[in-house]
């Protein structure tokens, strides 16, 4: 199941949770990347082996730099004062008790990369205790994009980011790896049509993406492929048999109201600052921030009063703009 069948699937059950039964006939597999099915997956504290062929796949560890243990750590750090509490999809340390990060973002968002320092930062400030020295660790931070984040680099899926002073790393301890998994995707498809097949990466973490491929693409799951880069269960593990009505339908509700949660606040992100004072002369009324929550939700075809409680407009605020 991809990522457009899983969020048309999730609209329906969260209004028709009877339809589920229809939905395992149809799809094979579930979609890997939503928030609660990602952890279960890739965050199995009885499975500590596949988190660990999955990192060093994805990071590109070999001998001495590969990660041999990966212990869990707390996902959740809440802000202190006003600042904002920080929640990794997983978050734990390898055998040198180097913090490691896994951040899955779904859409493309103008301000990811400032979001991912800001977790990254706060990972940072909590390396040094009172009475300690400033000796940080190594971290690793690896963040899967579903989603194009760099339109423009058609080439390119895979980014690393270090600091750099006068073109030289300056700073060694931190790593940030980004994955555009569509965009590698669409560059096998285009080498396979160029009849270039030939040339496509047989890297550890090129493997990896095909997996992962094949279970967006709803194929089969080669079980000796799925053993040899993650382990024997993962194969039963992404079938939608596997999974009871009652997670299925709690990871509806959480992915869906995240959605709108974050439609909600990036918005207003975006805007703050830029439209506090209106032009003189335009009238009052509905904020553009709320407009364009409505408008999603429409989108989505979600209950008009569903859509009234999530933006405080009226109901014939909503009528009249699904009628425009």
């Amino acid at each position: 199941m991809n990522k457009s069948q899983f969020w048309a699937m999730a609209r329906d059950l969260k209004e028709h949770p009877e339809n589920l039964p229809k939905y395992r006939e149809i799809y094979r597999n579930v979609y890997p990347f939503s928030d609660g099915i990602f952890k279960m997956l890739m965050a199995n504290e009885g499975k500590p082996e596949r988190t660990i062929k999955f990192l060093n796949a994805m990071l590109g560890l070999t001998e001495k730099n590969a990660i041999t243990e990966f212990t869990l750590g707390v996902q959740e750090q809440p802000g202190i004062l006003d600042n904002k509490t920080a929640i990794f999809d997983i978050y734990g340390y390898n055998q040198a008790k180097e913090p490691v990060l896994i951040e899955v973002q779904q859409n493309y968002n103008e301000l990811f990369v400032d979001r991912l320092v800001y977790y990254t930062s706060r990972i940072v400030n909590n390396q040094v205790k009172k009475s300690q020295s400033y000796d940080l660790p190594h971290i690793y931070v690896l963040s899967l994009l579903v989603d194009d984040q760099f339109p423009l680099e058609a080439d390119t899926y895979f980014h690393q980011y270090q600091f750099m002073r006068n073109r030289k790393y300056a700073f060694k301890k931190l790593d940030v790896y980004l994955v555009e998994m569509t965009k590698f995707f669409r560059i096998e498809d285009r080498l396979k049509e160029e009849k270039r097949y030939e040339t496509r990466k047989m890297s550890p973490q090129a493997e990896m993406l095909r997996l992962f491929r094949d279970v967006l693409e709803d194929k089969t799951i080669d079980e000796e492929k799925a053993e040899r880069l993650l382990d024997k269960d993962f194969a039963k593990d992404v079938n939608f048999k596997g999974y009871t009505d009652e997670l299925l339908l709690l990871e509806v509700d959480n992915m869906t109201d995240m959605l709108y949660e974050k439609q909600g606040s990036y918005l207003q992100g975006k805007r703050e600052g830029r439209e506090e004072g209106r032009k003189e002369g335009k009238e009052e009324g509905v904020s553009e921030t709320k407009l364009d929550i409505a408008k999603a939700m429409l989108a989505a075809n979600e209950p008009i009063k569903k859509i009234c409680a999530y933006t405080g407009m009226s109901e014939n605020d909503i009528i009249a703009l699904k009628d425009a």
